[in-house]
């Protein structure tokens, strides 16, 4: 990683001179930081930046006043399982990049392999009725089994089922945070954060320490469904937020799906509108699947398979040809996709199932036989 980028990118966000919103659209629509550098001042200008903005852009070193909190982070993220991702690092996610506003910096803890498998995002209801939790840890628990990450934003109700879900079937899951990756909230989900860590990944855009306030959320949602092919509504009310979460999805070429839901439940309306929009409906996982063979093949998943203990599926054909390329040395993933011809999702979703079955494992960025 260039450390001196990341220094630039995390002073530009602890500068104050454009808040976070400002930035990340800046990314979106100027580039990166690299090259907003090399543009004149005039353009910048023209633009529509400040001096005190473009002198932030364009200044050599971060500000005085943000050192401080630099050194804070980059001691933070010494430890083996946190990172900080700047918007140029080659270990920022793909599919974030495509975004109308990308966040410039992710602070992320526990395991960031995780932001580059396919995944799916399901979001719903903080106050989720006992059929759309339980649904939403069936649903999600299924498409872990099937290889994808399950990734949503770790609140009350709908989002913590989802996450259940995942990791009782032994699956990867992503919690996208509504403030500091380092601040638990809500405080409940203590023990699932922790969960989460440890198999999955918390992931913020917002600096260590801040708190959830109400403004961030929907900045969040963007992240949600930015970090994955598609979004799953189970239940939400023609208000709430899951549907800002489906409409930013919309933008971002994303795929929708909705669970129906009782006709008498207000919880209904919103994925039933959804529906009537043209999201896919879902009554299994097939219907997820289905829309997307290029992600992860349909002909992996295999529900209620009996000889297959939780989280540890079978493996499915070609996976044992794949395994036999991975040395006891172990070997980089850009060797096997030339080895193999896959790209690198068809190699990700098999490395995956690889590492679920507990035929492989990966450390320091190699894989190695089990």
């Amino acid at each position: 990683m260039d450390d001196a980028l990341l220094e630039d990118y995390l002073g530009l966000a602890h500068n104050g001179a454009l808040n976070a919103s400002a930035l990340a659209r800046t990314l979106s629509e100027l580039g990166p930081l690299s090259r907003i550098r090399r543009l004149p001042a005039a353009q910048l200008q023209e633009a529509g930046f400040s001096e005190d903005q473009i002198t932030a852009l364009t200044a050599a070193k971060p500000a005085t006043h943000c050192r401080g909190r630099i050194r804070s982070d980059l001691a933070w993220a010494t430890a083996d399982d946190r990172a900080i991702l700047h918007f140029e690092s080659p270990d920022y996610p793909a599919l974030l990049r495509e975004i109308a506003a990308p966040p410039p910096v992710l602070y992320v803890e526990g395991r960031p392999e995780c932001l580059h498998f396919p995944g799916i995002a399901m979001v719903g209801s903080r106050r989720g009725s006992a059929y759309g939790r339980r649904h939403a840890e069936w649903l999600a628990g299924e498409l872990s089994e099937a290889g994808l990450v399950i990734c949503s934003g770790m609140a009350l109700g709908i989002d913590t089922a989802a996450h259940k879900g995942a990791l009782d079937a032994g699956g990867y899951t992503i919690a996208v945070m509504g403030a500091g990756v380092d601040v638990c909230y809500p405080a409940r989900n203590r023990e699932l954060r922790e969960r989460i860590r440890e198999q999955g990944a918390l992931v913020s855009e917002f600096p260590l320490g801040a708190p959830a306030i109400p403004m961030n959320f929907p900045r969040r949602n963007r992240i949600v469904s930015g970090l994955a092919a598609g979004v799953v509504v189970i239940e939400a009310s023609l208000k709430s937020g899951s549907l800002v979460t489906a409409k930013l999805a919309l933008q971002q070429n994303r795929e929708i799906f909705a669970m129906p839901g009782p006709i008498s439940s207000s919880f209904s309306r919103g994925c039933h509108q959804l529906i009537r929009q043209g999201a896919t409906l879902v009554e299994s996982p097939e219907d997820i699947l289905r829309e997307m063979p290029e992600i992860i093949p349909l002909d992996s998943f295999r529900p209620n398979a009996s000889n297959a203990r939780p989280g540890k599926p079978a493996l499915a054909a070609g996976d044992a040809n794949l395994l036999a390329l991975i040395e006891e040395s172990g070997t980089l993933p850009e060797s096997l996709a030339r080895q193999t011809g896959l790209t690198q999702q068809q190699l990700n979703v098999r490395l995956l199932q690889l590492e679920l079955a507990g035929a492989v494992i990966n450390q320091g960025g190699r894989y190695f036989p089990d």
